[in-house]
């Protein structure tokens, strides 16, 4: 064989082989991205296995059977997601909360799905930059499903310290954990000598979390029963602020009545967000 032969033959080899190499590169970037965007959207592979099933499913007229079979199959994991919450749902307390987790993990697969249709690769890209920069801190915004707080209330005694009384409050998510602790305020202490310093007839309009700022939204009973409730200002601002911060991510509280912004409640300046003050609390030993 002429050397010009063999030239030509290795130079289609190395020619195929980085072809080949172009080939695997590209696959192997597509199963990454896929594994990245199915772990953080659960939704999307089984957004794909309805899709199949719908399309290999044939019709009512041609075999109804396959269609009841493809229903029970679809139901299966709905019967099994309310066989799970049947215990959570035996406790009165917890049902409100159990509700918004499921709304809101209703509303992030549709989300999840239109982000999909718009622009399957850029959510791809965001989510590996994302977890590349995130790191070790992922954990950070997670929260447990119940969290352990002391409420604060007023007691008997010259030393103005607040008491506590510690609960266990729904949590999952900082607005939830949140809510919980205002909740638990305006029950009420359960011990003697603890009394409640929110004033009475006062409801929760709203809440909701800026950057690490509680904004709590309360009804005008607030000011208007203020001074039925024989408690010191302090006592009802701080109470709340000492109570609220507990709850991870929570620095300081903005109070609002009606949805307006209060920036003083007696003699409490409210000018800027109230934060934990520590005079009120008994050194634990």
């Amino acid at each position: 064989m002429r050397p010009e032969n063999q030239f030509i033959k290795k130079k289609k080899k190395k020619k195929n082989r980085f072809a080949r190499f172009v080939v695997f590169l590209v696959l192997f970037i597509i199963i990454i991205s896929l594994a990245f965007y199915s772990i953080s959207n659960p939704s999307f592979i089984k957004n794909i296995r309805d899709s199949i099933i719908s399309f290999y499913t044939p019709d009512s007229e041609d075999g109804g059977g396959s269609n009841e079979e493809a229903a029970e199959q679809s139901n299966t994991p709905d019967s099994a997601s309310e066989g799970n919450q049947a215990p959570e749902d035996n406790s009165g307390a917890e049902s409100p909360e159990t509700t918004i987790t499921t709304t809101a993990a209703q509303e992030a697969g549709a989300d999840s799905g239109q982000a999909a249709q718009s622009g399957v690769f850029t959510v791809f890209w965001q989510k590996i930059l994302s977890l590349l920069k995130i790191g070790p801190d992922a954990d950070k915004n997670s929260m447990p499903s119940r969290l352990n707080i002391k409420v604060y209330f007023a007691s008997l005694g010259e030393e103005k310290k607040f008491t506590y009384e510690e609960r266990s409050i729904i949590a999952g998510d900082p607005q939830i954990a949140l809510k919980s602790a205002v909740e638990e305020l305006l029950r009420g202490p359960v011990k003697s000598f603890h009394y409640p310093v929110i004033p009475p007839g006062t409801k929760i309009l709203d809440i909701e979390i800026y950057e690490n700022l509680a904004k709590i939204n309360f009804s005008q009973d607030f000011l208007e029963n203020s001074l039925e409730s024989g408690i010191l200002d302090e006592y009802v601002i701080y109470t709340i602020v000492n109570t609220v911060t507990q709850v991870p991510g929570i620095e300081g509280v903005i109070f609002l009545i009606d949805g307006k912004r209060i920036k003083v409640y007696g003699n409490v300046d409210l000018s800027i967000p109230a934060i934990m003050d520590e005079s009120y609390l008994e050194e634990e030993s």
